[in-house]
């Protein structure tokens, strides 16, 4: 029994000293996985058709007001980007029909597909990192 308190001490006090991150794993030092998610070929195609097809009066509010962001904004829209806060605003949620012919983004990360100012964006729901951009008009 003595044995086995002298051990639960002697790991307790383990990862305390100054030793600038030697022996931490990934999940002691606060970073995080990575997941990379993009428009894939089939994704972009349906995208463009489906764009194409809307009468010009049919488009949603993030693709029907293109080309009114002024330009130190438009920089912004490209990948591995950040949507300002002022733009998140703007942004239209794909429809569900278009949503239907797309692959399933995956579950862990987290992002949505939107319009914004004639662009179809994957943005990352917590920092707002655009992660892939389709260039519609």
């Amino acid at each position: 029994m003595l044995s086995l308190l002298a051990c639960a001490i002697t790991l307790s006090g383990q990862g305390k000293g100054k030793a600038k991150g030697q022996g931490k794993g990934a999940e002691d030092s606060g970073q995080t996985a990575v997941v990379s998610v993009a428009f894939n070929d089939s994704d972009r195609r349906a995208i463009q058709q489906w764009t194409h097809e809307l009468p010009p009066g049919g488009l949603p509010p993030g693709l029907a007001k293109r080309g009114e962001l002024p330009p130190g904004l438009q920089k912004h829209l490209q990948k591995n980007g950040t949507l300002p806060p002022g733009l998140q605003k703007k942004i239209s949620p794909f429809p569900g029909d278009l949503t239907r012919h797309l692959s399933p983004l995956p579950v862990s990360c987290g992002c949505d597909r939107v319009f914004l100012d004639g662009k179809a964006l994957i943005i990352a729901r917590a920092t707002s990192a655009i992660l892939d951009v389709i260039i519609l008009f």
